[in-house]
């Protein structure tokens, strides 16, 4: 047996009947709904029953409302169930949408038909905590921009270090982790109110560069550069679990973690390979060696959405690497061109890789070669080569709705701004004099992207809806020598219901979304 509450609408009066499942029965007391009123009694409803809907599913919008934009587009299976007219028993979906798991939840808006509709698209969904942009520096201070008003608080850290993935938040957007390269120790910030909460010190002569966070937000994995190895830290106590070998990372040392939340990929640049953690037991699982012999150069990874894709950057040979994580195997290679870093020693950028919401593209920019590649997933198969006029690409930032694709140019101190639907450059923003490496990072609405300018001391702020700087944050602001740049997400819940006419059933069980939070890719 099962209970649910049947509401009128308008107000009336509920009523809460006991039902059975099975939902539809051959038997005469079967119930027929027109305009909000049984046919039958209310005994007649165990054999005509709206199920709890179950099976809601969340994705991005696209780009249906404009660059400056992010929607969310939920699925579900529709009730197939008839009445005993052979009519569709469910006729609509309410979409109930808040911003807290617990908090009130209001209609997002309702879907009708026979049968019934399994989509529903939120169109710029709005409420939630404004998003703050963490600018890390080679200093000690880390700066919270409130991301509506571009006012700045100055946290004091230790010296954050230069490496643009020195910084990594939590997907309910609560915390924010930062490396803190030569200091021996990471830092662990509680975004309402941008203040630390714990001092996380690490083993002596630590050198934590790169930072990666569980999709539970419970635990960050930190890259030491030094002593080769990985850090599992639980971030609610900070507690340091053992360090995990791996080869050496070098700098810069690219970290991430599978959206399903098993595996931890850690880019070896001098050991020309990638180590497979399992976070089940924190153990390497697999080593995968990059290139033939000694050549590869593992500088920048990305992952697929549904985890089932490593993309490695090899600098040493010029390409990208295909990881299938089911096998933990190079299962492909696509020719790319020179990711050679001149700016940089050690390596290069790790953020020179990105892959769109929907899991179709990957995005990679070749600093020498002077253009960026748009690649086919799963076919890996290089789309079309975009070229930026005299630049050296060294950075990329994708919009959460994956309409535009920023693209960060050193020589011309400028951002060439990619359409994703056409794969051409359609503005060129100029920024200050940024130097390497270059943080960027974009607003969870995809309105704004942030870019820092190390050698200005600057952050620049695009409007996505222009493309041109709508801002332009000064050493008052962000501190000197900004290399991090790092937006908060917005959270979001959603339930459903099933209605007919004026009766509606239980509500499901909700889900989350989050703008803005690109887990396995860098900011």
């Amino acid at each position: 047996m099962e209970r649910i509450t049947v509401r009128r609408w308008g107000g009336r009066a509920l009523a809460a009947v006991a039902v059975v499942v099975p939902i539809l029965t051959t038997h005469s007391a079967a119930a027929t709904f027109a305009n909000g009123v049984p046919t039958a009694g209310p005994e007649a409803l165990t054999a005509a029953t709206l199920v709890t809907p179950a099976g809601l599913a969340l994705a991005n919008g696209g780009c249906s409302g404009g660059n400056a934009q992010t929607n969310v587009t939920a699925s579900w299976t529709a009730s197939a169930v008839l009445d005993a007219n052979g009519n569709s028993l469910v006729n609509g979906y309410n979409i109930l949408r808040s911003t807290s798991s617990n908090g009130v939840y209001t209609s997002a808006g309702s879907v009708n038909g026979s049968p019934p509709p399994s989509t529903f698209t939120d169109t710029a969904p709005s409420g939630a905590t404004t998003p703050q942009v963490f600018v890390g520096n080679n200093t000690t201070t880390v700066h919270a921009i409130n991301s509506s008003t571009n006012a700045g608080t100055s946290i004091t850290t230790g010296t954050v270090g230069v490496e643009p993935n020195a910084l990594a938040v939590t997907p309910d957007g609560a915390t924010v982790v930062v490396g803190e390269d030569s200091m021996v120790q990471v830092e662990i910030i509680t975004v309402a109110t941008d203040t630390v909460a714990r001092t996380v010190a690490l083993p002596k002569k630590s050198q934590p560069v790169g930072v990666a966070i569980t999709p539970d937000g419970s635990t960050a994995y930190v890259t030491d550069a030094y002593n080769w190895v990985v850090y599992p830290i639980t971030i609610s106590s900070g507690a340091v679990g053992s360090g995990i070998a791996i080869g050496n990372p070098g700098q810069p040392a690219a970290i991430l973690v599978t959206p399903d939340g098993s595996k931890v990929y850690a880019a070896n640049y001098n050991s020309h390979s990638v180590s497979v953690i399992s976070t089940a037991t924190n153990a390497v699982v697999a080593t995968v060696n990059i290139g033939a012999g000694s050549s590869g150069k593992p500088i920048a990874l990305a992952v697929t959405p549904n985890s089932a894709h490593v993309y490695v950057a090899d600098q040493g040979n010029g390409q990208i690497d295909d990881i299938t994580t089911s096998s933990n195997t190079v299962t492909a290679t696509v020719t790319a061109g020179s990711m050679v870093d001149a700016n940089v020693s050690g390596g290069g950028d790790p953020n020179i890789l990105a892959i769109t919401p929907n899991g179709s593209k990957l995005y990679e920019a070749n600093y020498t070669a002077g253009n960026v590649k748009d690649i086919a997933i799963p076919a890996d198969t290089v789309s079309s080569t975009i070229t930026i006029t005299s630049g050296n690409p060294n950075a990329l930032a994708l919009t959460p709705n994956g309409c535009q694709v920023y693209v960060h140019d050193h020589a011309n101190n400028k951002v060439d701004v990619i359409s994703t639907a056409s794969d051409t450059v359609t503005a060129t923003p100029a920024v200050g004099a940024t130097g390497d490496p270059t943080g960027m990072s974009v607003t969870p609405d995809s309105g704004h992207v942030y870019v820092a300018n190390a050698a200005a001391n600057t952050v620049s702020v695009i409007s996505t809806s222009t493309n041109t700087v709508t801002s332009t944050l000064t050493s008052a602001t962000v501190g000197t020598t900004p290399y991090a740049v790092l937006a908060t997400p917005s959270t979001y819940y959603y339930k459903l219901q099933a209605q007919h006419g004026g009766w509606q059933s239980g509500i499901s069980a909700s889900v989350s979304y989050l703008l803005g939070w690109d887990q396995g890719g860098w900011q």
